[in-house]
């Protein structure tokens, strides 16, 4: 039998990069997944977001693993949408046994001149999404005695990163709140913990290396030049694999924690 045969996940921000990594990885294991993604562009984020195809290839692919899949457009900042979202997961399969956290976006631009809109695009997705997310979750969760939560933070939830304040912000913030999380559902038999991703060649990852004129080979060269690992190179199904790895047994006293996927690069930082 597999690890995760017959449960349910939701993975935020799965129709593509990192998530859909993770759902990939959930779904080998036997869990049905439902994707949740806003499927749509921000104003202020400078590359294309998922779209409703992307998703939906992505949903098909699942169920060619043999597993029931579910996609459902949501914007995780908005609660209607998570309730709405959760509901649906509800009605097809019956009860939520994990939530990743993975939704996610950034743009480039120093505190000094950031836009309010730009600041509140990026905290609202990560964290208050977050916060949304197993706000209307863990309910089921608390009533079963049993759940799993893995929420994506990031190596700039450890660090700085000049014209980031807004990712790194939001990306400490969701270490702290699974903290928090973890010290109130342990009792519930719930668990609680995070992933923290160093560079990724994901759909995000290149709208940044964009944004600093440093495209193709050149661009992912510069960006994968801190790792103490060169070689495999940190992909998303790495992230994904963390991501499985937490949610089984073999994890079952780790709670209010983080591993951290990036090659070695934070261990070189300062």
């Amino acid at each position: 039998m597999k690890k995760l045969e017959g449960k349910v996940a939701i993975v935020t921000g799965g129709a593509r990069g990192n998530g859909f990594a993770a759902a990939t990885c959930l779904a080998e294991e036997g869990a049905n997944i439902a994707i949740a993604d806003i499927c749509a562009d921000m104003e202020t984020i400078p590359y294309k977001m998922s779209t409703m195809e992307s998703m939906n290839e992505s949903v098909e692919k699942l169920r060619g693993m043999g597993v029931k899949a579910l996609g459902v457009k949501c914007d995780v900042s908005k609660s209607a949408d998570v309730q709405a979202m959760v509901a649906k997961v509800l009605e097809v399969f019956g009860k939520i046994d994990i939530l990743v956290n993975n939704a996610g976006n950034t743009s480039m631009t120093a505190i000094a001149e950031m836009e309010e809109q730009a600041w509140d695009e990026v905290l609202d997705v990560h964290l208050k999404g977050m916060f949304l997310c197993c706000r209307y979750v863990l309910p089921h969760m608390i009533e079963q005695h049993s759940g799993n939560v893995v929420s994506i933070s990031s190596v700039g939830g450890q660090r700085g990163f000049g014209m980031g304040g807004h990712y790194c912000a939001a990306k400490h913030g969701i270490i702290g709140l699974n903290k928090s999380i973890a010290m109130e559902v342990a009792d519930h038999g719930i668990r609680a913990n995070c992933v923290c991703p160093g560079t990724v060649w994901t759909p995000m990852m290149q709208g940044i290396a964009a944004f600093f004129g440093m495209e193709g080979d050149t661009g992912k060269d510069q960006f994968f030049a801190g790792h103490l690992i060169k070689d495999p190179e940190v992909s998303a199904m790495d992230i994904g694999r963390a991501v499985r790895w937490l949610v089984t047994d073999e994890a079952r006293c780790i709670t209010g924690n983080m591993i951290t996927v990036d090659a070695g690069w934070t261990a070189k930082a300062p």
